[in-house]
């Protein structure tokens, strides 16, 4: 076995014990939130009699391990239990919602890497310019504005004033546009800020000296040796911010009324329904689990230099 090949299965295994805790903790975590779940599904009219059936079929009165015992034995064949709000198995209920979500975090990344990652080269190579101070002035605020005022400036001004953008909702093609900017916003800030820095620490190399010198075009030397040499850590960056949209999609997806995973989190966390906030965590933790382990994979791509 190669190296890279036995450094990924150690991550892979070091990622199921990773799994693993963080089932164990968000099933206290929800255990521990104030108020009767059972009590919630009734509703206020209901008898302590049908509170009790309710809190029997949902299993919550057996203790707190035998519940877990139950849930990661579930989870091991894959099963996630069932909603207790539409009495679906929560798998059905999270494999319905979880394709929007993935394509508009796919949508915003891709946004996100382009504009960042031209954006940050612009301000390297025309450092200390006017287009430098632009580039970092509004990557700043891209990185301080909140993303559901964004969102609802858009809304304003593209749905509501221009009326050439759908306002919410996946029914037309174009609904896909506000929030994938919206939730854009961000990573382009991100991605634009590091790449301009490992831009800078890579124009001051000797090799790139020696391609300038050599008579080598402008473009391949900053893109061909600079850019290239650079990208290890704007590629770290780009993964990462993928799994962060994926979360940050949970308020995107509300002010958008973007039927994904997100909104689901959200309706699942006040109508206290275990199974699906379970499930919907554990897969956001194994989509940060699998970029890491493809990450791994393509730095060696990027950079043959690298090995395991």
């Amino acid at each position: 076995m190669t190296g890279t090949a036995a450094h990924i299965v150690r991550t892979l295994l070091l990622s199921l014990i990773t799994l693993l805790g963080v089932s164990v903790l968000i099933f206290l975590m929800l255990r521990v939130l104030p108020g009767d779940p059972a009590r919630v599904l009734a509703g206020l009219n209901a008898s302590e009699e049908q509170v009790a059936q309710i809190r029997q079929q949902l299993g919550l009165d057996e203790s707190l391990l035998s519940q877990y015992w139950h849930f990661i034995s579930g989870v091991v064949q894959g099963d996630l239990g069932e909603s207790a709000r539409t009495s679906r198995p929560a798998s059905a209920e999270i494999a319905v919602r979880l394709p929007a979500t993935l394509i508009l975090a796919f949508v915003a990344t891709v946004v996100g890497s382009l504009v960042g990652v031209t954006a940050g080269v612009l301000a390297a190579v025309r450092r200390n310019t006017v287009l430098d101070h632009v580039v970092s002035s509004v990557a700043m605020m891209g990185v301080s504005m909140p993303v559901y005022w964004l969102g609802l400036l858009l809304i304003l001004l593209f749905a509501v004033t221009l009326g050439w953008l759908p306002a919410a909702g996946s029914g037309q093609p174009l609904s896909i546009v506000l929030p994938a900017v919206t939730l854009a916003a961000f990573s382009t800030a991100l991605v634009s800020r590091m790449t301009r820095a490992s831009m800078l620490e890579v124009l001051g190399q000797d090799f790139m000296r020696t391609a300038e010198a050599k008579g080598a075009p402008p473009r391949t030397v900053i893109i061909k040796h600079g850019l290239r040499n650079a990208f290890i850590p704007i590629l770290t960056v780009i993964s990462l911010q993928f799994g962060a949209l994926l979360g940050g999609a949970v308020l995107t997806e509300t002010v958008f009324g973007w039927p994904g995973i997100g909104r689901l989190l959200v309706d699942s966390i006040g109508a206290r329904d275990f199974a699906v906030v379970q499930g919907i965590v554990l897969v956001y933790a194994a989509v940060f689990i699998l970029l890491n382990v493809v990450v791994d994979v393509l730095y060696v791509v990027v950079d043959p230099r690298i090995r395991y």
